[in-house]
């Protein structure tokens, strides 16, 4: 009788939490440095036109939006980090108890053969010894 069972293999370790607050941070800063309007002006310079006040106004909109888009990068690309841990954290338990539902089947295997080869015996010395009486 074989038995076969698939050995556990560790699913590799998540993204430690150092990488995933120095990729928010450097995410979050990022968004940050958006709210300069001198950069969203920079945007909508045209050769031969001078700036004004409506460019001025459109760069202070376009930054604003830029900071609150950084931002939610920022959570948004922390969120899929910590998400992604989670679900090899999951995936690394679920194997884990796999591993052990296959050992444990091995287990219970291997005593049925046991309790049935000591059944085989017993009955074999009966037939022995039900020869002998008669």
């Amino acid at each position: 009788m074989n038995s076969y069972v698939q050995t556990y293999r560790p699913v590799p370790g998540g993204i430690p939490d150092q990488d995933i607050a120095s990729t928010f941070n450097n995410a979050y800063a990022t968004g940050l440095a958006e709210a300069d309007p001198r950069h969203q002006m920079k945007k909508m310079d045209r050769g031969g036109l001078s700036r004004g006040r409506g460019h001025a106004g459109q760069a202070a909109i376009g930054s604003a939006q830029a900071v609150q888009a950084g931002i939610a990068d920022a959570y948004d690309q922390q969120a899929q980090l910590t998400g992604y841990n989670a679900n090899s954290a999951l995936n690394g338990l679920a194997g884990q108890e796999m591993n052990a539902q296959g050992l444990g089947a091995l287990q219970q295997q291997q005593s049925y053969a046991d309790q049935m080869a000591a059944l085989q015996r017993q009955q074999t010395g009966f037939g022995i010894l039900g020869r002998l009486m008669s």
